[in-house]
């Protein structure tokens, strides 16, 4: 029988137990769960450790997505380990925008945008950049992306995330009642521009989410002196017409990550950071959980890793359609009154989020980036490119611009992975997020915790089950 103790508890001292002969380091034990059943709400037979009451769940990967599926199956009453193999929070969740922007979720793959892709490539564009390679994976990827860009599988993407973020506002107001902290800001977001051409697009994008379900707050049109009326940071001169999305929000997602690693640890759960998995096998009824600090044991078991969950799973003989899309921000003082809103600068491309002590300003969707560094020049770029849509705060001319850069785990369809792992009994993936993983991080955790615990599916996962492209 496996039991909980017999490794040690910490990453910081000890040595790992060697791998012992003839063992199995990550093998592909089991039948996959049926999908079928979970796409009707069926419930799957889930493993138990022998002797235990109290499920344990190991959860690899401690960004906003692992972070929130641990706090979830927590409060369900698991016993939970977190394993993340660098710092909390440091992956692509720490220096993106924050958005939670339920009326601005949709599948990146839409008609037009491999026609958009290559005009970037062509003219050195840096809003959209493909970095092409010879790569089989990577080819695969794209072909699979170019079939996704039809207006029926766009319209399905929407439908799904739409019913996947139907609680995402309710469960924020969640976090901050039951005592996480971080900073959140609700006055919406505002989308600015400075031709009448350059807000065509997301008139027809939140006329399209309309059409397609959506039934959120109200998304207002504003001309010039409305748009600068409700947002004074923005330039009069230069902007001619606005969109506001009344109900979206926004939080500093490296407090967020903070906020949530600081509740599971009061709760009892217990973060392990610098803490890396390196094999997983089936054992005596449980998952045996190899890690740089020593073997652990669960029932089940929640890959939450981003990008990185790649290079895992292909340890397991599993191929995991993900692929890096790099984004660049920097954080800025400035003078003036900062910005009130989240700000989306249409022609630019660029997010911006008025944070306490700086404005954070990103962009850059970059396909096919391997390393999460950030070029020479991009925070001055990313400053230039905003600077003609400000005029009552305006960033600092000689203010610091060393830029972040972070890796999204990208998927070819643009939905993210969620659910049952196919070969891998009480294994389950939650990642491939891309943009969107602050807005559905606690959706995600929300449906996949009754699943993980007691077999039961939301309907509302069926179109994330890995099994369609695993």
């Amino acid at each position: 029988m496996l039991r909980r103790g017999s490794a040690p508890r910490s990453c910081d001292g000890g040595e790992a137990r060697p791998h012992r002969a003839g063992e199995p380091v990550l093998a592909r034990p089991g039948a996959a769960p049926d999908p079928r059943r979970q796409h009707r709400g069926e419930r799957e037979e889930v493993p138990q450790l022998e002797g235990l009451t109290t499920p344990r769940v190991a959860v690899v990967g401690a960004g906003v997505v692992g972070l929130a599926c641990a706090w979830e199956l927590r409060r369900a009453g698991a016993d939970v380990l977190v394993i993340e193999r660098g710092a909390i929070g440091d992956g692509a969740s720490r220096g993106n925008t924050g958005w939670v922007c339920p009326s601005l979720t949709y599948p990146l793959p839409a008609p037009g945008m491999v026609r958009e892709g290559l005009r970037q490539l062509v003219t050195g564009g840096e809003a959209f950049v493909l970095r092409p390679r010879l790569d089989p994976a990577f080819v695969r990827w794209l072909w699979e992306f170019r079939r996704s860009c039809s207006q029926p599988r766009f319209d399905a993407g929407v439908r799904a995330l739409l019913a996947l973020n139907e609680r995402t506002l309710e469960l924020f107001d969640a976090y901050r009642d039951a005592g996480v902290s971080f900073e959140m800001h609700t006055a919406g977001l505002v989308v600015a521009a400075r031709t009448r051409e350059g807000l065509d697009l997301y008139r027809a994008i939140f006329r399209r989410l309309r059409d397609l379900g959506y039934r959120g707050g109200a998304i207002d049109e504003l001309d010039a002196a409305a748009l600068v009326s409700l947002e004074p940071a923005l330039d009069a001169a230069h902007v001619v017409a606005g969109l506001h999305a009344t109900v979206d929000r926004f939080v500093r997602p490296e407090q967020l990550t903070a906020g949530l690693a600081e509740s599971l640890r009061r709760d009892g759960v217990e973060v392990r950071e610098r803490c890396e998995l390196s094999g997983l096998a089936r054992r005596n009824g449980g998952l045996a959980l190899e890690t740089t600090a020593g073997q652990e044991v669960a029932d089940r078991v929640v890959v939450a890793a981003g990008l990185p969950t790649a290079p895992l799973l292909r340890r397991l003989g599993m191929r995991v359609p993900l692929v890096g899309a790099r984004g660049y921000s920097v954080t800025v003082a400035g003078r003036g009154d900062p910005p009130r809103h989240a700000l989306y600068l249409a022609e630019a491309k660029l997010g911006l989020s008025p944070f306490a002590g700086g404005v954070r300003i990103a962009g850059v969707f970059e396909l096919g980036a391997r390393k999460a560094e950030a070029p020479p020049g991009a925070g001055e770029r990313l400053i230039a490119a905003a600077r003609p849509y400000l005029g009552g705060w305006r960033p600092d001319a000689d203010a610091p611009a060393e830029a972040w850069a972070g890796l999204r785990p990208a998927t070819p369809d643009g939905l993210p992975l969620i659910g049952a792992l196919p070969g891998l009994d009480g294994v389950y993936l939650a990642t491939g997020h891309g943009m969107l993983g602050v807005t559905l991080a606690p959706a995600t955790a929300a449906l996949l915790a009754p699943l993980v615990l007691e077999g039961r599916a939301a309907p509302e996962l069926a179109p994330f089950d890995p099994a369609r492209s695993v």
